[in-house]
């Protein structure tokens, strides 16, 4: 019987998923093209541009969790605070009232905002109660 070794090296073989190149999606037209195109802005460090996407998503749908979630990291990286604070509270507000369909969703996201927030509010992302006392 051969056993699993959690510590033995992985093989140098496992292939990495490029990131999205935003100026592959070149006319979006809707809120979803949008959101993935300002994610990409966002991740290249471009927040001008994640920005504007984000806005036009929340122009197409705005109760949409993904954008009010990425304009308030947008704000927070463009030393936005309390504009950042205002964006992640609009989000945790659509996590309350039910908009992500699923729990483990829903949950992950509700921590990530409120961590956010925390972090923006006290300097500490101040979860440990919300995490142990789920055990």
């Amino acid at each position: 019987m051969r056993l699993w070794n959690p510590f033995k090296k992985k093989s140098s073989e496992v292939k990495e998923i490029p990131a999205l190149d935003p100026d592959e999606i070149k006319d979006p037209s809707d809120h979803d093209s949008f959101i993935q195109r300002g994610w990409a802005y966002h991740a290249r460090g471009e927040q001008e541009k994640a920005e504007s996407d984000f806005r036009r998503a929340i122009s197409f749908s705005p109760e949409s969790v993904d954008a009010k979630y990425g304009m308030g990291l947008v704000m927070k990286s463009q030393g936005k605070t309390q504009e950042a604070i205002e964006y992640f509270e609009k989000t945790m507000d659509l996590i309350l009232q039910g908009k992500l369909e699923h729990h483990s969703q829903s949950e992950m996201m509700r921590r990530l905002t409120l961590a956010h927030i925390n972090e923006l509010t006290t300097g500490d992302w101040n979860l440990e109660d919300q995490i142990w006392s789920q055990s």
